[in-house]
């Protein structure tokens, strides 16, 4: 009899781990790599603020005109340099190429517009694999950049009790979570201090907070709903 009450008792457990309805650290692990391993974090492209008079607004991100920093008057060329600074830091990266030109900017006057010195940037190759554009780089940005890694979860801490919450059973989910295969540009020290949110994500470990809803084929994360 005691035997048939251990199976019994296994087997339940069993039949506990394998539910994928089941309110289980399992379960909320899979469903949240479920959504981060398909939206790793971006760099939003930085803005210039210089655009040439002849570019159509939907021409596309690239090329990107920066203001060269070339000015005779202190104050315009610090604003210069510190516009110039995250291009260039991308630059180093490898994710960028650089070529001085001249271009004729948008005026707010009739007549002709003065050339402008400036810097155009364009995707290398590495840049190339890593852009998003716009709206594509998952729920981290809905702007251009260049996104990295591969989020996966390491441990899911603790998590509420199932409840209801506007017709859904939800759950809260506290976990840690990592960036595998992180792409060498990530790890330069002058990217890491122009984007300092690629110091923070080159760490071992990361916190992490998701609500996951319990749907008819079981547990996904609140930001898959969305889609």
């Amino acid at each position: 009899m005691r035997s048939v009450v251990v199976l019994a008792a296994v087997a339940a457990l069993v039949a506990g781990c394998s539910d994928p309805k089941a309110a289980s650290k399992k379960n909320f692990e899979t469903a949240i790599n479920g959504w981060i391993s398909q939206n790793p974090p971006c760099l939003s492209l930085p803005y210039s603020g210089v655009r040439a008079a002849d570019r159509a607004a939907d021409a596309g991100a690239f090329p990107i005109y920066v203001e060269a920093a070339v000015s005779e008057h202190p104050m315009r060329l610090e604003n210069q340099k510190k516009a110039a600074a995250p291009f260039e830091a991308l630059e180093v990266a490898g994710l960028l190429k650089a070529e001085p030109a001249e271009i004729t900017q948008s005026g707010f006057f009739a007549g002709p517009q003065p050339k402008l010195a400036v810097v155009a940037y364009t995707l290398t190759p590495e840049g190339e694999k890593a852009f998003k554009p716009r709206g594509e780089g998952g729920f981290w940005s809905s702007q251009p950049g260049f996104c990295y890694g591969e989020p996966a979860v390491k441990e899911i801490v603790r998590f509420t009790e199932p409840g209801e919450m506007m017709g859904m059973t939800v759950s809260q989910v506290d976990y840690t979570w990592q960036l595998k295969n992180m792409p060498e540009w990530t790890k330069f020290e002058l990217v890491q201090q122009t984007f300092p949110q690629l110091a923070r994500d080159n760490a071992e470990t990361l916190e992490g907070k998701a609500a996951v809803v319990l749907m008819n084929e079981g547990w996904v994360h609140e930001k898959a709903m969305k889609r």
